[in-house]
């Protein structure tokens, strides 16, 4: 009886594992199709690679759209996000840069910048990872023409946030340039 209930936990232990690998590699898009899906084509006037520049500061990002499933919803619906990649340079020297993922999809969450909605006057709002000190951010990205796009004051987003022992407490300092406008490359 207690090799018995061993011999259980073991191969209960394999399915599990054999699971999670399975479902780690699996990229939703290719294997399962998309129930519903409607372009959003109002994101499409952020795609593309964008640089703001002052003396020897620069900040730079490339936004990509992408097609992924429909985070709330069970029904396998699809919707467009925008996936994006930064760098920033200050007094020459890079502080950060996602710059070498961007030729990386979605599935492999490597992006820096994850946009999710584009307000009726033409913003798009989206998280910005600030990698030099592991802070989150919150990030408008107002339309201004064809040729250029501004970003609006960085916000932190509110409420508690929950970190495990042994977890780095980022700071909550935005170090990353705001207010500023920048061109399409």
């Amino acid at each position: 009886m207690k090799n018995l209930k061993k011999y259980i936990l073991i191969a209960l232990a394999v399915l599990f594992t054999n699971l999670s690998f399975a479902q780690k590699n699996l990229n939703p898009i290719q294997e399962i199709p998309c129930s519903t899906y409607t372009p959003d084509t109002e994101m499409d006037t952020f795609v593309g690679n964008w640089k703001w520049t002052s003396g020897n500061d620069s900040f730079e990002i490339l936004l990509k759209k992408e097609k992924v499933f429909h985070s709330i919803s069970n029904d396998h619906s699809c919707v467009d996000r925008i996936i994006g990649f930064h760098q920033y340079v200050k007094n020459g020297t890079i502080i950060e840069s996602s710059l070498q993922h961007q030729n990386t999809n979605f599935a492999e969450n490597l992006m820096s910048i994850y946009g999710y909605i584009v307000a009726p006057n033409q913003i798009l709002w989206a998280g910005v990872d600030i990698l030099s000190n592991g802070n989150h951010v919150k990030m408008e990205l107002e339309y201004i023409d064809a040729n250029h796009v501004k970003i609006k004051p960085l916000n932190t987003y509110p409420g508690t946030k929950l970190y495990l022992p042994g977890q780095t407490i980022p700071s909550s300092e935005i170090t990353l340039p705001q207010d500023i406008i920048l061109i399409k490359q």
